[in-house]
């Protein structure tokens, strides 16, 4: 009931705010304040006050528009390298993967292609010979290395 009569009240107290305020000194030298020009018999003595209120919320707005700014910039340039950094990470696994492909279709040829005694070095380091059923193996290691690695 009574929210539209002190929205009103607030608004018409809230004009003045906004309004300029004016000083001048009349022929007698005593200072007047208003909020309208003084009359034209006294122009020359005219002097607008600036409200520092308004300067220093102007200032401030300026402020944190340019910290907004600031922080665009710092948030584009995260972004950027965050995708630069992406694409380098995408590079060097599909370097690595093609690679890899390679290296597995070279062990795939080879182990179909020899039909003699192949020998290959184990994790201790002794080397041993592959019989059918370690060369069997090691074609099916190769041929996931491809499935895995290779695009095509």
């Amino acid at each position: 009931m009574f929210r539209p009569g002190i929205t009103l009240l607030l608004a018409v107290l809230a004009l003045p705010a906004g309004a300029e305020i004016y000083k001048w000194t009349d022929a007698q030298g005593k200072v007047h304040y208003g909020d309208h020009f003084p009359s034209s018999s006294i122009p020359k003595q005219f002097n607008p006050l600036t409200s520092k209120a308004a300067e220093t919320q102007a200032e401030e707005a300026r402020r944190r528009e340019a910290d907004r700014a600031a922080h665009k910039r710092m948030e584009q340039e995260k972004t950027r390298e965050e995708a630069s950094r992406k694409q380098a990470a995408s590079e060097e696994e599909a370097h690595r993967k093609a690679e890899n492909c390679q290296r597995a279709r070279g062990n795939l040829e080879l182990l179909q292609r020899m039909n003699t005694r192949l020998t290959t070095v184990d994790a201790q380091g002794q080397t041993r010979v592959l019989d059918a059923a370690a060369r069997q193996a090691e074609m099916e290691r190769a041929g996931r290395a491809i499935a895995e690695n290779c695009l095509n």
